[in-house]
């Protein structure tokens, strides 16, 4: 910006006036370029006169402007956490509700805290790295890599915009940790995980919610489609990415579900949010977390003799990777309800 035009005509110097239109008049021409300001008030006019100044004024007809800089007042700055909620608002018609909720939290608590206020342009890769470093230190791993993926997607998102010219996520070292699987239940730890969900003081619809899961193998988010269905309980696959076609699976009641059934009522149990199930599990057992239920139906059932390619199916599992059992291998109803009764043991 020439500042040096601005002091001047502050000083209101130079200044034309028309006495035919009573009009005052401020123009400059520098390098190709024209600025100008008019008014019948003489403040008014330099006060336009500055203004087209830091709009960039308009080149000069028939004349090659040189290189002027952008007006700072007019380069895009914006503020990261703007860039990043514009890039999460562009995905949310891409991903399902629930991954877009997961952003969200991801963005509400752990990013936008760091970064609030600052500009886009002047994030570097060390506040990145130490972004991330910080969540390493307290052994959140997960958290860590997760950050690391949302920032390395926003930066690519504002290189794509022209907001900046690299990304400071080019160098930033990743999170190294090898992810823990989940574990079964032992038939102990089974039958002190009942004893105690009986006991508890949970909601009821909490307690028959998380004996559906750990007899269905259902995942949480799938226990709002569940119905029962001609000894069937059948869910919506959560696993289907959005804009695929909706799939169902069905899983025998087998011998343990039945006799709980007489106690529920699924229609209750569809209402129970997935974070109040995933608490109460936290509370009765503090070593495993909630989708260990699941791991929990599929190792018993292949404790009982279910192949591990009917287990698959109720879980919704590819068996493996081989065009037979992907594609051509469809099993009956009446062949999945056999091998739901050898589901039967004691706790």
């Amino acid at each position: 910006m020439p500042k040096n035009l601005i002091e001047k005509f502050k000083n209101q110097k130079n200044i034309s006036y028309r006495e035919e239109t009573g009009v005052y008049e401020v123009r400059k021409q520098i390098d190709g370029i024209s600025y100008f300001g008019s008014s019948k008030n003489r403040d008014e006019a330099v006060r336009r006169f500055i203004q087209d100044i830091r709009n960039g004024g308009k080149p000069v007809k028939g004349k090659q402007p040189k290189s002027v800089a952008v007006p700072e007042e007019r380069q895009p700055l914006p503020l990261f956490c703007v860039v990043a909620a514009r890039w999460l608002e562009l995905r949310k018609p891409l991903i399902k509700p629930t991954t877009y909720e997961h952003y969200e939290s991801l963005f509400r608590a752990n990013i936008f805290p760091a970064f609030e206020g600052r500009k886009l342009s002047e994030l570097k890769q060390s506040d990145c790295q130490e972004l991330i470093n910080a969540f390493i230190d307290c052994k959140k791993y997960r958290t860590a890599d997760k950050i690391y993926q949302a920032l390395k997607s926003i930066f690519e998102f504002a290189l794509g915009e022209e907001l900046i010219e690299k990304s400071p996520m080019r160098f930033v070292k990743p999170p190294q940790y090898e992810e823990q699987n989940g574990v079964a239940l032992t038939l102990e730890e089974e039958r002190e995980f009942l004893r105690l969900l009986v006991a508890s003081k949970c909601d009821k619809e909490i307690k028959h919610a998380l004996i559906f899961l750990l007899y269905t193998g259902i995942r949480r988010s799938e226990l709002a489609s569940a119905v029962i269905e001609d000894g069937f309980v059948s869910v919506i696959c959560a696993k289907v990415r959005k804009g695929y076609n909706e799939k169902r699976r069905i899983i025998p009641i087998t011998p343990m579900l039945a006799k709980w059934l007489t106690s529920f009522e699924l229609e209750e149990l569809r209402g129970v949010r997935p974070d109040a199930l995933t608490q109460a599990m936290k509370r009765l057992m503090p070593k495993h977390h909630l989708h260990e239920l699941r791991h929990t139906f599929i190792t018993r059932s292949q404790e009982c003799g279910v192949p591990r390619e009917v287990v698959s199916v109720w879980a919704g599992h590819a068996a493996d990777n081989t065009q037979t059992s992907n594609v051509y291998t469809h099993f009956s109803r009446e062949f999945l309800k056999r091998e739901g009764e050898k589901v039967n043991y004691n706790v």
